[in-house]
């Protein structure tokens, strides 16, 4: 199967732009990974969210997936302490 296609919201893509490269280069890894392994990654979903949350060191990505589309929509990414104050 081929990667998923990733779409960036602008909040995303703000905030992701606004990460040191290590971090930002960490991120893209554990995303692409995501998109490779769709069907059998190991999803976590948020408890009272649409969203799923994707660990990456100190920093959360949460995003949602559409598999017969394999989409995977990135909506926010940031600091364990903050990114859960997102609504």
């Amino acid at each position: 199967m081929a990667a998923a296609l990733q779409i960036w919201s602008p909040t995303f893509t703000k905030a992701f732009d606004k990460l040191p490269e290590s971090v930002r280069s960490d991120i893209q890894c554990k995303v692409g990974d995501l998109g490779t392994r769709l069907e059998q990654f190991p999803h976590k979903k948020l408890a009272g969210r649409n969203e799923f949350k994707l660990r990456v060191g100190d920093y959360r990505v949460l995003y949602e997936f559409d598999l017969k589309a394999g989409r995977i929509y990135l909506h926010y990414v940031g600091h364990r302490r903050e990114i859960y104050k997102y609504n």
